[in-house]
């Protein structure tokens, strides 16, 4: 319960700290040529944006990209374009759509990035589909969607940050089988009350201790035989089938 209350109240900063920037150096303004061009690892926190219209507003990453950084729509079911004024969209910025009451969006095949928090705290949010070219999950990105019981994870995925379903309503998940996703962070799955299945493929060889920390005694992971998944299993006590 106190890693929730922490999640929480850390979710409650990022918004607050909506207004900085990380990596700009700015407030507000365009960076300089120098800082506008795409570096990996590269993070905007949501701000002020270049570019808007009356739904959503952007930042600009260099002179082809841009961010997605602000929401100011109503609407619950929510497409995001792939595009804005001849830049492409390429990813969701921090806290974007943060307990904006969603149930539903659709994010387009050009994003590749969605940073942390960005559609955390929509208990209501029930449909997600994620584009094929997605690599980065953010940290807690869909911490405490109580509504979604099931969301299906690109094999273009790289890296899934710590918490990035904690306290979501998730039933059941595949990972894929990829070349590119090898772990399963820390808390990933932190006290998701729902989790009945997750399947996990030969290629994942590494997990954290608590990835499924706090999960109902049910849990079983569908695992290949002889893989790590299935000697992770049995070293932490959770059920498993092989396959």
């Amino acid at each position: 319960m106190k890693k929730v209350i922490c999640a929480i109240l850390a979710c409650t900063i990022g918004a607050v700290a909506a207004a900085s920037l990380n990596g700009c150096g700015c407030n507000g303004s365009k960076p300089s040529s120098g800082n506008q061009e795409s570096k990996q690892g590269y993070e905007v926190v949501a701000t002020q944006p270049d570019l808007k219209d009356e739904t959503f507003g952007f930042y600009i990453l260099n002179e082809k990209e841009v961010i997605l950084t602000r929401y100011f729509g109503s609407l619950t079911d929510v497409t995001i374009p792939d595009s804005f004024q001849n830049y492409t969209v390429t990813a969701i910025g921090h806290s974007v759509f943060n307990n904006d009451g969603l149930k539903s969006v659709t994010i387009p095949e050009t994003v590749t990035d969605i940073q942390d928090y960005a559609f955390a705290s929509n208990k209501t949010l029930t449909n997600v589909k994620l584009p094929s070219n997605l690599k980065h999950l953010g940290t807690n990105a869909f911490f405490y969607c109580s509504g979604l019981d099931t969301i299906e994870l690109p094999a273009s995925l790289e890296k899934i940050e710590p918490f990035a379903f904690s306290a979501a309503g998730l039933k059941t998940i595949v990972i894929p089988e990829s070349q590119t996703l090898t772990e399963l962070p820390q808390l990933m799955f932190h006290q998701c009350p729902n989790l009945k299945e997750v399947v996990i493929p030969a290629t994942i060889t590494k997990i954290a201790d608590d990835t499924f920390s706090e999960c109902p005694a049910d849990l079983t992971l569908k695992v290949a035989s002889g893989s790590y998944a299935e000697q992770y299993a049995q070293e932490q006590g959770i059920s498993y089938e092989a396959v």
